[in-house]
C-alpha cells in the first residue's frame, strides 16, 4: 500500500535492508534520546544503520502540519519508514459516550499526522472490554472503527492503514479472533503484531520457534499487505503484561522468531519497544542477520 503523500515534494523509494525474501526494516519507538525532535530523529536513526521509526503521540498529537510534512521529507530521502502511535487513552468501548467521541478525535488526528508525515500505518489500542462480553464489546468497537475509517478517508487518510494492536492485559480487547470479526467488516483495517504482548497475555506463551511460527500464521490469515509489529522483553503475571524488559531478557526469545522472518516475502517492519529501544533494535537487526543461512563454500580455504 501508497502512503499518503507527503506535500511539497514527491517521496523517495524506501531502501530498506533486504534480508533473506523478506524487506526487513528495524527501529525504535519514539524519537532516540540524543534527538532534541522527530526529524533530527530521523536523523539519527538512519545514522544508526535503522530503517523504521515509530512517532509516539501516545499523550497526544501536538505536531503540526509542517513539522509532519518536514520530517516526511527527511525519512523519505534517507529511506526510513514511519509509523505513528494513536493516545493511549483511546477507549473506543467506553460506557462514556464523551470518552468515545475524544477517541474518534484523537483517532483522526493522528491519522491526519501520519498522512502529512507519510507514515503506512497508524497504531492503535483500541479499547477495553469495560465488563462487557468480548463478543459484545467487539461489536461496539466494530461500529466505532468504522466510523474513524469512514471519516478518515474523507479527511485524505485513505492511504493511511488503521493499525489494531494485539495487548497484553486480559482487560484489554485486542485478540486475532477479535480483530479478525473487525478486520472482515472494515477495509484498510489490520492488526499490529505485539509479540510480546501476545506472550505476555499467554502467560509465557512463546516458548519455541513453532509458536512465533503460529502467530505468523495467524496473521497471515488476514491477507494483509504488509506486517507491521512490536516486540520488548516483557515481564507478565496472571492478568498479563506488567512491564518492559529489554530485549535480552529472552522473554520472549526474540533468536527463535529471527529466522523465521527471513522465510517470508511480504514487507515487515519491526519496532523495538523495550527500555533501550534504539540499542535493542539494532540488537534485533543484528540476530536476524546473524540468522542468515551461510552462501554454501562461505569460509573455506581457496
Amino acid at each position: 500500500m501508497v502512503p499518503g503523500p507527503v506535500p511539497e515534494g514527491a517521496r523517495l523509494p524506501l531502501r530498506p535492508r533486504a534480508l533473506g525474501g523478506a524487506m526487513l526494516r528495524f527501529g525504535p519507538a519514539g524519537v532516540p534520546e540524543a534527538a532534541r525532535n522527530a526529524e533530527e530523529g530521523v536523523r539519527l536513526v538512519s545514522e544508526m544503520g535503522l530503517q523504521a521509526m515509530e512517532v509516539e503521540f501516545v499523550r497526544g498529537v501536538r505536531m503540526g502540519a509542517g513539522e509532519a510534512r518536514r520530517v516526511g521529507r527527511a525519512a523519505a530521502e534517507l529511506g526510513v519508514r514511519l509509523s505513528a502511535h494513536a493516545p493511549y487513552f483511546v477507549n473506543l468501548n467506553s460506557k462514556d459516550a464523551g470518552i468515545i467521541e475524544r477517541s474518534r478525535q484523537h483517532l483522526l488526528r493522528t491519522m491526519g499526522a501520519a498522512r502529512d508525515l507519510g507514515a503506512p500505518i497508524v497504531v492503535v489500542h483500541a479499547g477495553f472490554y469495560s465488563g462487557m462480553a468480548p463478543d459484545e464489546a467487539t461489536e461496539v468497537i466494530a461500529r466505532g472503527v468504522s466510523e474513524v475509517r469512514e471519516a478518515a478517508d474523507g479527511e485524505g487518510c485513505s492511504g493511511v492503514v488503521l493499525g489494531l494492536e494485539t495487548m497484553g492485559k486480559k482487560g484489554s480487547w485486542g485478540t486475532f479472533g477479535e480483530m479478525r470479526q473487525v478486520c472482515s467488516r472494515v477495509g484498510n483495517v489490520q492488526p499490529v503484531v505485539d509479540f510480546s504482548h501476545i506472550h505476555a497475555r499467554g502467560r509465557g506463551s512463546l516458548r519455541t520457534r513453532e509458536d512465533f511460527a503460529s502467530v505468523l500464521a495467524a496473521f497471515e490469515a488476514f491477507d494483509a499487505p504488509f506486517l507491521h509489529g512490536h516486540f520488548t522483553g516483557v515481564e507478565w503475571g496472571p492478568s498479563g503484561e506488567r512491564r518492559h524488559l529489554e530485549v535480552s531478557s529472552a522473554s520472549p526469545d526474540f533468536s527463535l522468531l529471527a529466522p523465521l522472518l527471513l522465510e517470508k516475502e511480504y514487507d515487515i517492519t519491526l519496532i523495538c519497544e523495550s527500555p533501550a529501544p534504539d540499542r535493542d533494535a539494532l540488537l534485533m537487526q543484528d540476530t536476524v542477520e546473524k540468522s542468515r543461512p551461510k552462501a554454501r563454500g562461505a569460509g573455506r580455504k581457496a
